[in-house]
């Protein structure tokens, strides 16, 4: 990997035309193979790793969610944080620009609490795209926020079988088995979330609360 100043060259030009994301996309597609971005989220140099795991959240497909999965255990904590986030952004990537502005749409109907607006939304994306797990994801969001546990169950459940690395489903079946009251299953689904991704602190602060609520119950 080339050096510039103490800094990668991969990471200087994350930053060329940072405020123009479409250039930003088109330098990194030039220059960098997706294949060679991926070798580099193991590089000795965090610097690197974390350059490569933004530019993977800018211009790859699913082809690199594995690598980025597996970068999720990183050492360095920007590095894995940086996975995260590529990860977030490749998987609301459908590869079909009318159910990616239906997606879009949706999460801001979630956002200004339309729910069975969203609920509406992301069924036109999943009937456009069925094989497109995000959009269960999404729709099971939607659900939980309307308290329809066994559909939100579902859609979550639909999401892991087309995307088994999805960590934020396996945290939303947890959420959803916490409001049904079944807590041996609510534990598993947290521990599946973060076998896939140890940083989720707050599942990791709720497994802990809900184990000493286990132990004092025991105790009395």
């Amino acid at each position: 990997m080339p050096a510039r100043n103490g800094f990668s060259e991969l990471a200087a030009d994350m930053f060329t035309n940072s405020g123009d994301i479409e250039k930003q996309k088109q330098l990194l597609s030039t220059k960098y193979p997706e294949n060679d971005l991926i070798d580099y989220l193991q590089h000795d140099d965090p610097l690197v790793s974390r350059s490569a795991a933004a530019a993977l959240g800018l211009i790859a497909d699913m082809h690199a969610a594995p690598a980025l999965v597996e970068s999720l255990k990183n050492r360095d904590v920007r590095t894995s944080h940086n996975a995260e986030l590529a990860l977030w952004y490749i998987w609301s990537r459908s590869g079909d620009e009318s159910v990616d502005e239906l997606l879009n749409t949706g999460k801001l109907q979630i956002k200004n609490e339309d729910y069975l607006d969203a609920i509406d939304t992301f069924t036109k994306a999943i009937n456009a795209k069925p094989d497109f797990a995000e959009s269960y994801n999404q729709r099971a969001i939607a659900y939980f926020l309307l308290e329809e546990w066994d559909n939100s169950l579902e859609d979550c459940k639909k999401t892991i079988a087309l995307n088994p690395h999805h960590f934020g489903a396996y945290a939303g079946m947890g959420h959803v088995y916490l409001r049904l009251r079944k807590i041996d299953s609510a534990v598993d689904a947290y521990k599946q979330a973060l076998t896939i991704n140890p940083n989720l602190i707050a599942i990791i602060q709720t497994i802990r609360q809900l184990n000493r609520i286990s132990d004092e119950s025991e105790e009395e």
